[in-house]
């Protein structure tokens, strides 16, 4: 699909968890400064492999002053599968960061990942039976009303003790 973050402004249509997988990783790819990532369950289907892993770290290690935050509203799951991104948190504390939203606001059925405030992948209903997606990698309008939800939520969100552990 060849985007071109901060450029390519072809809004994508996606309906596959292949589709959503490939555009995940050329945005982390891509991103230079900050990756949101909102979801329910930490998505492994789209998440948990080597190749989102990698470009994870790689970000972080290219561009100092990165910041990765997530916020997972159940992290049972991927505790229990051992995510990539789990362990790999564990290793970037100060830069990869996760939380759980504040129980009023768990009921939210999107999920989204935004790169460096211009470029998104964005499902309205984030669960690992439904991949209908939208992505554009030059959409500041929208990646920044997404981010100022994530914003909001993330003030108000609290350290999740399952995910607490994993740092101790």
């Amino acid at each position: 699909m060849s985007q071109i973050l901060g450029t390519s402004k072809d809004i994508l249509q996606l309906h596959t968890l292949d589709e959503n997988r490939e555009i995940a990783l050329e945005l982390a790819q891509q991103a230079k400064r900050q990756l949101i990532i909102f979801t329910q369950e930490l998505d492994a289907p789209v998440y948990d492999n080597e190749n989102f892993e990698r470009a994870v770290f790689e970000l972080v290690k290219r561009h100092p002053g990165t910041q990765i935050r997530i916020l997972i509203q159940d992290a049972s799951c991927a505790i229990h599968d051992g995510h990539r991104l789990l362990r790999l948190a564990q290793h970037l504390s100060s830069s990869l960061q996760m939380r759980k939203p504040a129980h009023e606001q768990r009921d939210q059925q999107s999920a989204f990942l935004i790169a460096d405030g211009v470029g998104y992948l964005h499902r309205v209903v984030g669960n690992q039976y439904n991949y209908t997606a939208t992505a554009c990698f030059m959409a500041p309008l929208l990646s920044r009303q997404l981010s100022d939800y994530f914003d909001r939520t993330w003030e108000h969100a609290d350290e999740d003790p399952q995910l607490r552990r994993l740092y101790v």
